[in-house]
């Protein structure tokens, strides 16, 4: 049952990337915009978990403590997204991000959770580095190309430390249950993407798009977005916490990073006309050979 919860927290990242970029693509560019779609995730989170504990969302400063670390992480890697998406390729991004979440762990899980470290494990992860460093030399036409690598790396470093706060999460005898750490999380994305709204309001209400911003987010096709993607995002995060719960960290992160490459590659190319380039496919290709090596 692992494995099947793997391959749906794969499907569910390349689709809520996929729509990430739908979002993107029909409202005004601002900071605004970004933390709105972020306060409205935390929010929509929330209310969906709250409901699932029906109620019972207990309390731990343990859990409590991680789901606080998980939550900022992944409000600054999905602020990444967001932007990253207007520089540069969605398959490029998903690259970086998984990349982060399966190099981390890998190497979190052998240090720290005596999980063994064979050749083949220490050749995928060599050829991993290598494989991100390769994209990287990639000449484009495309404007802000820089920024779009900047944006990459602080995804690939916030998604590792998702993946090592959510497995030291749950193969804890103490801490809450997979929906009620969830829950935490969501509240803690609200709160800190609240108070950052509140202050870009204060700053910029007399701007002059600001007032369309507004009405943009507010309308029903951008909170009806929002949510579908809340859904999507949420159901993957919770299958995948459970998937951690039995499967080795050194197993389960390469094969969530190779499916959701690949998956979001081809939503790339299929949705949005993204040409996969020589060098993107030589380091998709690098990265399916060191997943496979991960494995032994």
């Amino acid at each position: 049952m692992g494995y099947l919860f793997i391959i749906i927290a794969a499907v569910s990242v390349g689709g809520q990337f996929a729509l990430s970029k739908v979002y993107k693509n029909k409202i005004i560019l601002s900071n605004y915009t970004d933390l709105f779609f972020n306060f409205g995730m935390g929010v929509f989170s929330m209310l969906i978990f709250a409901v699932i504990c029906l109620g019972d969302v207990g309390f731990s400063w343990y859990s409590v403590g991680l789901a606080t670390g998980v939550a900022l992480c992944n409000v600054v890697y999905m602020l990444c997204n967001l932007r990253a998406v207007m520089y540069g390729k969605l398959a490029v991004f998903t690259m970086f991000l998984m990349l982060g979440g399966m190099i981390f762990p890998t190497i979190f899980g052998v240090l720290f959770l005596n999980e063994t470290m064979s050749w083949f494990k220490i050749a995928g992860v060599v050829l991993l580095i290598f494989s991100m460093i390769f994209s990287v030399t990639e000449k484009t036409g495309e404007k802000n190309t820089k920024k779009f690598y900047i944006l990459c790396f602080i995804a690939f470093v916030c998604n590792g430390l998702v993946s090592i706060f959510s497995k030291v999460h749950q193969i804890s005898e103490n801490a809450l249950n997979t929906f009620q750490f969830s829950f935490w999380q969501s509240v803690a994305v609200a709160a800190s993407v609240g108070i950052l709204l509140l202050i870009c309001t204060a700053l910029n209400h007399k701007q002059e798009n600001f007032s369309a911003a507004v009405r943009q987010t507010a309308g029903g096709r951008s909170i009806g977005l929002i949510f579908l993607i809340t859904v999507i995002m949420r159901a993957g995060s919770v299958v995948l916490l459970l998937a951690a719960k039995d499967v080795p960290a050194s197993l389960l992160y390469p094969l969530m990073t190779g499916i959701s490459i690949v998956i979001t590659a081809i939503f790339g190319r299929v949705f949005f006309s993204e040409r996969i380039s020589k060098i993107n496919f030589i380091s998709l290709c690098i990265d399916m050979v060191a997943v496979i090596l991960m494995i032994f």
